[in-house]
Parts: structure tokens; sequence; C-alpha cells
């Protein structure tokens, strides 16, 4: 088994050439990434195992209408957020692959949800998860309510909450709710 500090370095180091220069940002050190969609963050967790070093991939959204002071995952098209089951670090090599493909696989998630910036595809889009998914109907009341002062304000605060963290601070600022 590798020491947790080796298999963790190589996530640093994988998601820094995949994830990064596409926008999506880690949170403080930890391994969370976020791409921000302005009133929703996509969440990327390299969750760890508390039984040997390695990681699963859970990739959700997290929506800023929530005012709350930690990160849930409002909704995922995955059982449980799930995108990805353990791996192992058996070696470096071995690692690094099996890393590089999670990154690849969280970045094609993080760019498809990115057409949810865009309210009238969202409707569309959790109209469809709305048998299968219960978050979805809350979700869609809330995207048809998007323009109130209401909903609107309460986005501003929760970013306006989280710049203020220091394991925030890569988190960009947006044009319509940052100012």
């Amino acid at each position: 088994m590798k020491d947790s500090g080796s298999h963790n370095k190589i996530i640093r180091y994988v998601c820094k050439d995949i994830l990064l220069p596409a926008g999506i940002f880690q949170k403080g050190t930890s391994r969370v990434y976020f791409d921000d969609n302005g009133y929703f963050l996509t969440m990327i967790e390299f969750q760890p195992s508390s039984w040997s070093c390695g990681t699963y991939l859970n990739i959700g959204l997290s929506f800023l209408w929530n005012e709350r002071d930690y990160f849930a995952y409002d909704f995922t098209p995955f059982i449980g957020a799930r995108a990805m089951d353990y791996v192992a670090c058996q070696n470096d090599e071995q690692f690094e692959r099996a890393v590089k493909q999670y990154a690849e696989a969280a970045l094609k998630h993080a760019l498809i949800f990115r057409n949810l910036r865009n309210i009238d595809y969202a409707i569309q889009y959790f109209e469809k998860w709305k048998q299968k998914r219960e978050s979805s109907t809350i979700i869609l009341e809330m995207l048809n309510k998007f323009d109130s002062d209401e909903v609107q304000s309460t986005i501003k605060r929760t970013r306006e909450f989280w710049h203020s963290k220091p394991s925030m601070k890569k988190m960009p600022y947006d044009a319509k709710f940052d100012n």
C-alpha cells in the first residue's frame, strides 16, 4: 500500500493538468474540485477510503440557492453521487493512469453540466429527471422562480459567504452574482 502523501500528490498533479486548465478549481488543498456555474457548483470529489490508499469519484451539483455553510450533492445523475468505483493505489504508474481516467470523466461531466447555466435548458434537463430523482422536482420549482429577488439575493449571499472562506479563494467571481 502506498503512503497517502504519494497518492494525494498524484491526484493533485493529474487534476492540475486536466481540470484546472478548464477553469475547474481546487477547494483549498482538499481532494474536492469545483466548476463554478454562477448559481450552482459542479462538485468533483476524489473520495478517499479509510481502508486503503486510493479513490472513488463522486460528481454532482450543489445549488447556491441553498444557503448553508457546507456543500452537498443537491443533484447527481449517479447513485449516491458515485460516478466511478474505488480504485486502489497499487503503484504510482497504475494509480496515475486510473486517476487520469477519473479526471477525464469528471471533466466530461462538468462540461455537460455547464449547459445548465442556461435556465431554459436546465428546466428541460431536470424535467427529464423528474420521475427518477425526487430532488429534480424541488430544483424545477427553484428554476421556475429563478428570477425572483428572493432566489437571486440568496445566491448572491451564498456566493459572498463562500468567497470569504480561505479554502475557496480560487472561486472565480461571477459578473451576475458577485457585484
